[in-house]
């Protein structure tokens, strides 16, 4: 059996809610379902999830951490590569 977690969400727009079980009808899915994959979906495209953490997407995100912090002139691939040469 699995265990399942709770998560409440509270929409301030009932048309987004009507939109969702609209949505979710068509595919067949529940709202509780289609609003499970939308999260999980959107966690991997901000690269959140260690399912989908491969070496790109864990790149991207220390690149987009070190533009937020300045720049260094150099790509993390390019330090990856050269560390590997060392």
């Amino acid at each position: 059996m699995v265990k399942k977690s709770r998560l409440g969400l509270y929409l301030e727009d009932e048309e987004i809610k009507t939109q969702v079980k609209i949505a979710a009808a068509r595919r067949g899915l529940s709202t509780t379902a289609y609003c499970a994959q939308a999260i999980e979906q959107r966690l991997r495209i901000d690269g959140e999830t260690s399912r989908d953490a491969d070496r790109r997407v864990i790149l991207s995100r220390v690149d987009r951490f070190r533009k937020e912090v300045g720049p260094v002139g150099i790509t993390t691939a390019e330090l990856v590569e050269e560390g590997r040469r060392r």
